[in-house]
């Protein structure tokens, strides 16, 4: 600094204003919880009552978008999940019993029943749901669900309904494509380990049950419809301009894999007690 230079005195910073409370915290959950059944409510209601089928064009529309952004990722997740910590550690172990063709057996319940469901739901979670609140919580804040309202346009039947549809019924196809490529992982792995396609094909056959593909279906569709009623609530919801809409965003996720997961344990704990003969590899 030269000798005739003054120095500059910064003002003071201003302090950060508080957090929530935790009370404001609690109250803001329980909110959010009523509105989402009140959303659930609003958007069974215009799915099963008159005009019929005016939200099917928009479901088919958004379906077939999130068919096209989720396909590839599933894929990939599935497969490098499948053949990672699944294949190669499941494969440590049936090859030191030496049986390295039942790993088949472990790909049929495995995958069925538990993390290709899963990761198929983070996916779609993290890919599908992120795009459709972006898309609510844009129209919120350039109010253009306030001139449906003023135009008399249910913003529910036309906007929310179709996606909580297209969801429902594209993670559950989604999910079928995971178990492809993750019985594809389970081949290489079956193959790294000098194992033949027969005994793994036949294990795999053993431990495939129809009530367990079918409980594979319902909850795949149950993971679609968390994702959609949580991510439409929170776009629908925003506030504070780009801002708040990239917050309701990052909301949208957390909550998203949070309901995901509840649902799973929740749904496996039902499942496993009303079969207890699927608790046992055949």
């Amino acid at each position: 600094m030269s000798a005739t230079q003054a120095p500059v005195h910064l003002p003071p910073r201003a302090p950060a204003p508080p957090g929530p409370s935790l009370t404001d915290r609690a109250w803001g959950l329980i909110e959010a919880i009523g509105g989402v059944v009140l959303l659930t409510v609003r958007s069974l209601r215009c799915l099963l009552t008159p005009p019929w089928l005016s939200w099917a064009p928009e479901a088919v529309d958004q379906a077939w978008i999130l068919i096209k952004r989720c396909m590839i990722p599933t894929a990939i997740s599935v497969f490098v999940f499948g053949y990672g910590p699944v294949g190669v550690e499941g494969g440590l172990f049936f090859k030191a019993l030496g049986q390295v063709d039942r790993l088949g057996s472990l790909y049929s319940v495995g995958a069925v029943r538990e993390y290709v469901p899963w990761v198929t739901g983070m996916v779609v979670a993290g890919v599908a749901g992120t795009a459709i609140t972006a898309d609510l919580g844009a129209r919120r804040v350039r109010e253009e669900l306030d001139a449906l309202a003023v135009m008399g346009v249910d913003a529910i039947r036309t906007l929310v309904a179709p996606r909580i549809l297209a969801l429902m019924l594209v993670l559950p196809l989604l999910n079928l494509v995971g178990l492809v490529f993750a019985s594809l992982a389970g081949v290489v792995v079956e193959l790294q380990d000098h194992g033949n396609f027969a005994g793994y094909f036949a294990s795999f056959q053993s431990g495939f049950s129809t009530v367990d593909m079918f409980a594979n279906v319902l909850k795949t569709a149950g993971f679609g419809f968390l994702v959609a009623i949580v991510c439409c609530y929170r776009g629908l919801n925003a506030k504070g301009g780009s801002e708040g809409v990239g917050r309701a965003v990052n909301v949208a996720v957390v909550h998203s894999f949070a309901a995901v997961w509840l649902f799973n344990f929740a749904f496996n704990a039902v499942y496993l007690a009303a079969f207890p003969g699927s608790l046992s590899l055949r």
